[in-house]
């Protein structure tokens, strides 16, 4: 196999799309922080999910979090299950 070094590949665009699911995720966190109550927890929850939707990696949000990415892939990597709190039971 011929692979470049890293310093050749090809970065991905930065999308709008990311950088808000970033502004969220901070939104969120922020409010988790103050608030400490389970619903503040679960919207971070689905903040950090909506980021992983759009591709933003885990260092960055860890970065977002004020924490490593490894740090915010242990904590956050099981994704929100939707049961009857979202309002259709979970499949």
């Amino acid at each position: 196999m011929n692979h470049q070094p890293a310093s050749k590949r090809a970065r991905r665009t930065w999308t709008a799309e990311q950088e808000v699911a970033l502004e969220r995720l901070a939104s969120a966190a922020r409010q988790a922080t103050h608030a400490r109550t389970p619903e503040s927890r679960e919207l971070l929850q689905l903040a950090v999910d909506a980021a992983r939707d759009v591709g933003v990696g885990w260092t960055r949000i860890g970065d977002a979090l004020d924490m490593a990415g490894g740090n915010a892939y242990q904590k956050y990597r099981k994704r929100h299950s939707c049961d009857e709190r979202c309002g259709r039971p979970a499949e």
